[in-house]
């Protein structure tokens, strides 16, 4: 169903022209042409007539292309149409008349029909002005996701187009004439290969979003106007994306870009619009490695962000591009426009180093396990315990996400799951079972690995406090009082360290009431497994009594009461969750 999209705009109508508004505040090195809403032209402040002009643009919502690159040793001006329309031959005129002198202008266009067209009469009306414009315009068409073409269109132009910009800009800036500026522009467009994936279609200002692409799909090589691609398929992971887009790109049927192993090259990842850095890196990261080891190429450059996207599009485009010493050369040229990244110029360094090994560990992998070839009475119990607690903790994993993603970040229940998958693993090799004392240092060790976070922290010191309490006694059987004093140090050190007390709506309110029953339960003569499931019962209503807390500690302090009160708070149910289930396990192995 489609749906109203949301937009941070006044006037749709006024869109483009408020975007160019804000570029030259934001880059004082950027000026626009004083002609709207007709004329949308963006162009360097210290314009230099005595080199060539190089000259691009196209429909608007491709943000930063193509506004985002002029600057000196890149584009003289970019033309911005409507969102997702050619712009009109009276703006192109216009951009044309502004930045180019005797030397003369080259057009850099996206292979698609309408930005031909308009640019193409611009062009035949500027020389007939007697302005020098190469004649034939400089297309790219770097799109490798559809079969070659057998009618005129030919293949769209995609985000190869930047690197193509990079390369004109620098030819110009080097001060070579208009036709081998050409020349290389052309050259370069030749030499680059783009597809695309989209995991959502974009939304144009003022209009409806639309449902084309369903949940649990995504788009192989779609354009850049949220166009259709070449198949819907079922979502993927990265990994086998990346490698049917190489596939695709460097693919010997089509023979779309004249790289073979051995050939050095370069690589776009760029971004559609609504896709993290973080995912642009994750895709950066399985694309090198597949294109030096599967294909046999050498990287040269690696150029990973937002370049050319398609409004609030989520996916991403890999480009590749042919390079050699001029290509590379052009690219490392210094420029000024303001969305060209910084590149590293010469050979790659090894991306990986070893991590400094501390000259003591708590554990050493290759010293063999610890765990001892018989467990003790307690070794067992203890096994159990710990066993039980780790599993209730991975099986409520989502429910807790449910529960963070409203009065937190959404990740509580993911966080305590990496903890309690170590615990489990770690158990079976490295855990002293029959040393309860260095079991519970270990396991501070295996959730401080894993966790991160405030509640890895917090964990960590949970479990360092109990370790150093009993430690104190220094017995080889851990009586329940031990147990107790136990709890109370992993509570005052968290308070200590943490600031949060009772009644903050944090973990302390399951741990706090359980101390106070299990303390109050072997004061008052009760069997230790009796007194412990009753601690357990109090740790549950501690932690369902936060619904009525408002939070004093932590994200949920920043959430509204009515909120809060919907759900408890995840981590103080993780705790009443893993202490029932200790205790429950422990039950059931001094019965049995």
């Amino acid at each position: 169903m489609a749906f109203q999209g949301k937009k941070l705009m006044d006037d749709p109508d006024d869109a483009v022209t408020d975007f160019i508004e804000g570029l030259v505040e934001t880059y004082p090195a950027l000026h626009y042409l004083d002609g709207f809403p007709q004329i949308k032209v963006v162009l360097c402040s210290d314009i230099s007539t005595d080199k060539v002009a190089v000259i691009s643009g196209g429909g608007s919502g491709h943000e930063p292309a193509h506004a985002g690159f002029v600057g000196e040793g890149m584009l003289s001006a970019a033309i911005c149409g409507d969102v997702f329309t050619s712009p009109p031959v009276d703006s192109i005129l216009a951009g044309i008349r502004a930045v180019t002198g005797p030397k003369g202008c080259l057009l850099i266009v996206k292979n698609y029909t309408g930005d031909r067209l308009n640019f193409g009469l611009a062009a035949e009306q500027a020389k007939s002005e007697g302005y020098k414009v190469e004649v034939q315009i400089v297309i790219v068409g770097d799109d490798c996701a559809l079969p070659p073409p057998r009618g005129i269109a030919g293949r769209r132009g995609l985000a190869g187009t930047i690197l193509v910009h990079k390369v004109a800009g620098a030819a110009a800036e080097a001060g070579l004439p208009l036709a081998d500026v050409a020349a290389e522009a052309k050259y370069a467009s030749e030499m680059v290969g783009t597809m695309g994936v989209a995991l959502s279609v974009c939304t144009l200002p003022g209009q409806l979003t639309s449902d084309r692409l369903g949940p649990g799909k995504m788009e192989l090589g779609l354009g850049i106007h949220g166009e259709p691609g070449a198949a819907v398929v079922d979502l993927l992971p990265v990994d086998p994306v990346v490698s049917h887009v190489l596939q695709q790109i460097l693919s010997k049927d089509t023979q779309y870009v004249p790289i073979t192993r051995g050939s050095r090259v370069v690589v776009m990842i760029n971004g559609l619009g609504a896709t993290p850095i973080m995912e642009l890196m994750i895709a950066s990261g399985k694309t090198v490695p597949k294109l030096q080891v599967e294909h046999g190429l050498a990287v040269d450059r690696v150029y990973t962000g937002s370049f050319m996207t398609s409004l609030d599009m989520a996916g991403f485009s890999i480009s590749i591009m042919k390079a050699d010493e001029v290509i590379l050369r052009r690219l490392d040229a210094p420029t000024k426009a303001p969305y060209w990244p910084v590149s590293v110029e010469g050979d790659r360094p090894p991306t990986k180093l070893p991590v400094p090994i501390p000259t003591s560990c708590s554990r050493k992998n290759d010293e063999g396990s610890n765990r001892p070839q018989e467990l003790s009475v307690q070794g067992r119990i203890l096994e159990a315990a710990i066993e039980a607690a780790a599993n209730a903790i991975i099986n409520i994993k989502d429910c807790l996400n449910e529960w963070d993603g409203k009065v937190g970040d959404g990740d509580c229940g993911s966080t305590l799951f990496r903890g309690a998958a170590a615990i489990v693993e770690d158990m079976r090799n490295y855990y002293p079972l029959n040393d309860a004392a260095e079991t519970i240092n270990e396991i501070g060790s295996s959730v401080e690995r894993v966790m991160g976070g405030t509640s890895g922290i917090i964990y960590s010191i949970f479990c360092k406090a109990a370790y150093a309490k009993l430690k104190e006694n220094n017995l080889p059987f851990v009586e329940s009082r031990q147990w107790a004093d136990a709890l109370e140090a992993s509570i005052t050190a968290i308070s200590k360290y943490g600031g949060a007390k009772a009644g903050y709506r944090t973990l302390l309110d399951a741990l706090i009431p359980a101390a106070s029953i299990l303390e109050e339960r072997l004061a008052a003569g009760d069997e230790p497994t009796t007194a412990f499931f009753l601690s357990s019962e109090a740790a549950l209503s501690g932690a369902e009594s936060t619904k009525n807390m408002q939070a004093q500690a932590g994200r949920s302090s920043y959430i509204s009461p009515e909120i809060l009160a919907s759900v408890p708070d995840p981590g103080a149910m993780a705790v009443a969750t893993w202490y029932r289930a200790a205790a429950l396990a422990v039950k059931d192995k001094y019965q049995t």
